[in-house]
């Protein structure tokens, strides 16, 4: 535990917070009430929510690791120990990742968390251990970070029932980053698990499915939405159990639902088809009877690579790609993968390409384990062979995006034919000189940029480069469980040069295309290499 961590436990002993929402000025002005109290807690805080004048995220140099076609593959850094199976990853607003799912022996039981600071490498020293304060066991919940408070809600979770265990909760639990602790929060409608968070463009949160009994065939086919600071309510026009309830295929199973660009909820049901979610009042969906995918599953991902645009594994190495920004949605057949890969991993590079990474070719067994990764390449629609791993990620293994532009891999247990109390970084092809195996000697360099944006705007970034900025890509940071993190996305910035180390970006067109939150900003140069990305939140 690092020692500012001891200083803020140490104060929170005696402090009990109330079950509500707070604004990230609320919060502020609490810590500064402590702070006659607990000065460490106050400055350690504030180093927390001061990035710098880029804000940036602190990082370590990078020691990169060579190896055979690292231009076009990349490479697999060494296995490393981590304290839990990270079965959910979120990307906290200071850039630190915060995981959760099994205990310190890789057992099922999220009863304590662990934070990571990459800045301190990957050994022991770099984790910080946290018992979970609160009664519920956030195993196999649903997680996003909520883009007013930068807290982590969480929804749902497993209980006990004499001694049988994986019951569903309607419990609600929040993690926050600048103290390090959890609080209870207003219970859903419906008991959860495994049920799935998509924020909006007004900063509120649907939740769609999950099981509600022991018994699968009970699930909640009812959506909920939370609003920050006032609670829950329940959307009783959409009811829908062909959307993300039972009906076979393990529909209520982390359904796969993305923000449009009509400010609506695209749904991609485990069996193929589609549908249309208005959030609005009591809320409304309907199918697209014309656009149905080839059968899906509850163990094979989709994400958001492009604004409106949706890239979906399907069974038997198929793949789709949908296109939600016209008038009618488009569906399209892409090339298919190179490996049947049940429970893999899809994760949006910085430059916009989708890395996919473990899986097996039978449920949760090592037999045909795709140890090798893939990469998908939007502009060409085509795939190709990526590094390889060394572990099996199979069920409860997980994947997220760094601030750095590289890739953390974990996990994967609980149960599962090994346990997986370790991760993998990839690092990516841009990090290294094309056509060699050898790492990159300077990438541009984020001087200043702002720590906040709205939409629509222009705003003046510094730098340092040896060659020109090509590019600026806006990222979305990830919150990923159980091969689906709905939370990332990614999108081109316009910008213009305004002398040699400095360039005027135009933020993100509206809150449909690019939802309130935590954004990584990276600046590529000519040869295609970016740079450590600047945190942006973007709020009103």
């Amino acid at each position: 535990m690092k020692p500012h961590h001891l200083g803020v436990c140490a104060v929170l002993l005696t402090i009990s917070f109330a079950s509500r929402a707070w604004s990230e000025a609320q919060r502020t002005q609490e810590l500064k009430g402590i702070a006659s109290n607990g000065a460490a807690l106050i400055s350690s805080t504030a180093a927390r929510m001061d990035f710098g004048s880029a804000g940036l995220p602190a990082t370590a140099p990078m020691n990169i690791p060579s190896g055979p076609g690292a231009a076009t593959k990349g490479v697999f850094g060494p296995a490393v120990n981590w304290p839990v199976i990270p079965i959910h990853l979120t990307l906290l607003p200071d850039g630190r990742v915060l995981s959760f799912g099994s205990d310190q022996a890789g057992l099922q039981g999220a009863l304590v968390h662990a934070v990571w600071d990459p800045s301190l490498g990957t050994d022991a020293t770099a984790h910080t251990v946290l018992p979970n304060t609160v009664s519920t066991d956030i195993f196999c919940a649903g997680q996003t970070v909520i883009s007013s408070t930068g807290e982590t809600l969480i929804t749902g979770g497993d209980t006990t029932i004499n001694g049988i265990r994986n019951y569903s909760v309607a419990d609600t639990t929040f993690y926050d980053y600048l103290t390090g602790t959890m609080r209870s929060g207003q219970p859903m409608a419906f008991k959860r698990w495994y049920a799935t968070l998509v924020a909006l463009g007004n900063g509120d949160v649907a939740v769609l499915g999950g099981r509600s009994e022991l018994d699968t065939s009970v699930y909640a086919s009812t959506p909920e939405i939370y609003t920050p600071g006032v609670g829950f309510r329940t959307l009783s026009g959409a009811i829908n159990e062909d959307a993300y309830g039972g009906n076979g295929n393990y529909l209520w199973w982390y359904p796969q639902g993305f923000l449009a660009p009509n400010g609506k909820v695209f749904i991609i049901a485990h069996s193929g088809q589609t549908f249309w979610l208005d959030p609005a009042g009591n809320g409304s969906i309907a199918r697209l009877n014309k656009v149905t995918a080839p059968v899906g599953s509850f163990t094979l991902p989709s994400l958001m690579y492009a604004p409106g645009k949706i890239l979906s594994l399907l069974e038997g190495k198929k793949v789709v790609a949908f296109d939600l920004n016209g008038p009618k949605v488009k569906m399209r057949a892409v090339a298919d993968r190179s490996h049947e890969r049940i429970f893999s991993g899809t994760t949006l590079l910085a430059d916009g390409k989708v890395f996919v990474n473990g899986g097996s070719e039978v449920y949760n067994q090592l037999q045909g384990v795709a140890y090798h990764t893939e990469i998908w390449n939007p502009k060409t629609g085509k795939w190709r062979l990526g590094a390889s791993a060394s572990k099996a990620r199979l069920y409860h293994s997980n994947a997220l995006l760094l601030p750095d532009g590289t890739v953390l891999t974990g996990g994967g247990g609980a149960p599962g034919p090994v346990t997986n109390l370790n991760a993998e970084i990839y690092y990516p092809p841009y990090l290294y000189k094309r056509g060699t195996s050898a790492a990159v000697t300077s990438r541009p360099n984020i001087i200043k940029a702002p720590q906040k944006i709205a939409w629509n705007r222009v705003f003046p970034v510094t730098f340092q480069s040896s060659t020109k900025i090509s590019r600026v890509t806006f990222v979305r940071s990830g919150s990923s469980t159980h091969d689906l993190n709905v939370d990332q996305r990614f999108m081109e910035l316009k910008f213009a040069k305004v002398n040699k180390n400095t360039i005027r970006v135009k933020g993100p067109k509206n809150r449909n295309i690019a939802p309130p939150g935590y954004y990584m900003m990276f600046l590529f140069d000519r040869n295609g290499v970016p740079s450590v990305s600047s945190m942006i939140h973007l709020q009103s």
